[in-house]
C-alpha cells in the first residue's frame, strides 16, 4: 500500500480528519499524523484519548478486502504488529511488552499505546496513539491505565543511543516520531495482507 500523509501540528481528532478525506475521496493509505490532538479518542468512545505533545497520533485509511463482519477480528492482530515494532525499538522481549485485549500495548510500568478501529461502508479507520516522550505536564488518568512511555524502555546504554539528542533537540524529536510512524504503517501492512491472504 502506498501511504499518503499529511502532517499537522494540532488538530481535534486524526479520526476525524481521516474520515472527512474518505468522505471526499481519498483512496485506502491516506494518514495524518499530528503532533498533539485536542479531542482524540480512543476505542471506548466515551473515554477521552489524552494527546499532549511527545507521543505519537496518526490515524490511516484502510479497505480491507475481507467480510465486514471480520473487520473487529482485526483489531488485535495490527496491534501485536504496533507491538512488534516497539519491541525492536526499544530492543526488548515480548515479555516486556504484551498486547491487552483487544489492542493496548502494554509494558510493566503502564500503556504504551491505544488503538481505536472505526469501520463505515466498508472501510476502516485506524487510528494509533503511541505514548514516545514525557509530555511537559504528567498525564492525569484514573489509575486504570497510567502512561508508560517508549523513551524509558530498553538499558540505559540503548536510551542513551536511540533518545539523547531527541530528548534535547524539538526537531530531531518530530523527526524520530515520523520514522516511528513510518514503521508501524509498514507493519500495519504487512498485517493486513497477512489477514486478506488468509480469507482468499
Amino acid at each position: 500500500m502506498n501511504f499518503d500523509i499529511i502532517y499537522k501540528d494540532v488538530t481535534g481528532s486524526t479520526n476525524d480528519d481521516v474520515w472527512d478525506l474518505a468522505n471526499h475521496g481519498a483512496h485506502p493509505g491516506v494518514a495524518v499524523r499530528a503532533l498533539r490532538q485536542e479531542s482524540g479518542r480512543g476505542q471506548w468512545k466515551t473515554r477521552p484519548w489524552v494527546s499532549p505533545e511527545g507521543g505519537l497520533y496518526f490515524s490511516v485509511l484502510l479497505e480491507p478486502r475481507i467480510p465486514e463482519e471480520e473487520f473487529p477480528s482485526m483489531s488485535p492482530r495490527l496491534a501485536e504488529a504496533v507491538a512488534r515494532i516497539v519491541r525492536s525499538i526499544a530492543g526488548v522481549t515480548e515479555n516486556e511488552i504484551w498486547v491487552k485485549p483487544a489492542n493496548d500495548v502494554m509494558c510493566e510500568a503502564g500503556k504504551l499505546c491505544g488503538m481505536s478501529l472505526d469501520a463505515k461502508d466498508g472501510k476502516v479507520v485506524l487510528g494509533v496513539g503511541l505514548n514516545v516522550f514525557h509530555p511537559k505536564e504528567p498525564i492525569v488518568t484514573d489509575g486504570r491505565n497510567v502512561a508508560a512511555y517508549v523513551c524509558d524502555l530498553g538499558t540505559e546504554e540503548s536510551r542513551s543511543l536511540l533518545f539523547a539528542n531527541a530528548l534535547s533537540n524539538p526537531l530531531l524529536r518530530v523527526q524520530y516520531l515520523d520514522a516511528v510512524m513510518q514503521g508501524l504503517l509498514g507493519a500495519i501492512d504487512l498485517e493486513l495482507s497477512a489477514i486478506e491472504c488468509e480469507h482468499i
